[in-house]
């Protein structure tokens, strides 16, 4: 388990201009994945890459404000599997894990919290029937 700590962002996609690639990543977005990877190369130090039948769990959490309480869901953009999409291409960079085809199960909450950040689970079992742990409030 591993927390990296700031504002979730998604992951960029190059968007199309007169038949040009642009990037659109943008700085917060670089930091991001700076931040998510440099984690994951901490963890991974201390043992081999992760293989099959990988639980992950991300528990991803937005600033809270006036509008929006600690613990309230994040049900505003970006969208979840844009978020979880950046951390497992962080986590192969990485070394963690050799390709994200071996997640076989993946659970992604979103919501407001005093410490914005991700909460990252991750489980190696080989054993599909097992079911996914459940969240720890």
């Amino acid at each position: 388990m591993l927390f990296v700590d700031g504002t979730p962002r998604p992951q960029p996609r190059p968007r199309f201009v007169r038949g040009r690639v642009i990037s659109c990543a943008d700085a917060n977005a670089k930091r991001w994945i700076s931040a998510v990877e440099a984690k994951a190369r901490e963890l991974r130090h201390q043992g081999a890459p992760l293989k099959g039948g990988l639980f992950v769990g991300l528990d991803f959490t937005f600033p809270a404000g006036a509008k929006r309480s600690e613990g309230e869901p994040h049900l505003a953009r970006p969208d979840a599997d844009n978020l979880a999409k950046l951390v497992l291409d962080c986590l192969m960079r990485a070394g963690m894990i050799d390709d994200d085809s071996i997640v076989s199960q993946l659970m992604i909450r979103k919501s407001y919290g005093s410490k914005p950040g991700v909460l990252i689970y991750l489980n190696e079992d080989r054993r599909s029937s097992r079911p996914a742990p459940h969240w720890i409030d």
